[in-house]
């Protein structure tokens, strides 16, 4: 062996070379999925205790002057208060006034199946 040469540094059978392989970072539409429910959801503005808009009502449940109950989704929004109206109800926004007394947020009762 001559004092020039050179081994081979490649541990692997010839012209194989070890590449380290890059970790998978998740796509920008993968990680944009999950957070596209929360952008589209229903959305509520209270203006002034007096007013309040909003936008994803799929229908109301309950309405008198003293208590509105709407479907928002899977959601149930109850809003308490006094001389309460709706108004503006278009295909997927409502806004109602009056005295605003408080906002009530629960699940969507789910109906139990018919046994056979």
């Amino acid at each position: 062996m001559a004092l020039n040469s050179k081994k081979n540094r490649n541990r692997f059978p010839e012209g194989y070379r070890y590449q380290p392989s890059r970790a998978k970072r998740p796509s920008l539409l993968s990680a944009l999925r999950g957070a596209e429910e929360e952008l589209t959801g229903p959305s509520l503005q209270l203006r002034g205790g007096r007013v309040l808009d909003i936008d994803g009502c799929t229908g109301v449940l309950a309405c008198d002057e003293n208590i509105i109950r709407l479907k928002l989704g899977e959601t149930v929004l109850t809003i308490l208060g006094s001389g309460l109206r709706t108004m503006d109800f278009s295909a997927y926004t409502l806004t109602v006034t009056g005295d605003i007394r408080s906002l009530e947020l629960e699940p969507l009762p789910r109906r139990k199946e018919a046994r056979r």
